[in-house]
């Protein structure tokens, strides 16, 4: 957490601590039209033909990079095969059941229904 903060405290204006979900949620508004998308693809020099080769390499980079804190930490990593399971009860079992004080509970994952 200190690493993002770091990284980004010229866009930061606070910060808040405590037990609790972090979602992070957001838009990348530039790609959101065809004409944004198109650019990205120019400028990173993408052909059409070979835009899902390079959407599986980008989500794998991020894929990557959001589970580094938790293979850090030693802490679970769970691929939950439904979205309708509790999230909120599956973390406050792991918390118990591992003890966890402080710091990164554990990384939930599911493919939600779009």
């Amino acid at each position: 957490m200190h690493e993002f903060i770091a990284k980004h405290q010229d866009k930061i204006a606070g910060t808040l601590s405590g037990f609790d979900r972090l979602v992070f949620r957001g838009h990348l508004r530039s790609i959101g039209t065809p004409q944004g998308m198109m650019s990205y693809l120019w400028t990173n020099q993408v052909f059409l033909k070979n835009f899902g080769d390079h959407v599986e390499k980008v989500t794998e980079r991020v894929k990557e990079a959001s589970l580094a804190a938790a293979k850090a930490c030693r802490r679970p990593v769970k691929y939950l095969n439904s979205s309708q399971l509790n999230k909120e009860t599956i973390a406050r079992d792991i918390l118990a059941q591992d003890g966890v004080r402080a710091g990164l509970v554990c990384v939930l994952s599911c493919l939600e229904p779009c």
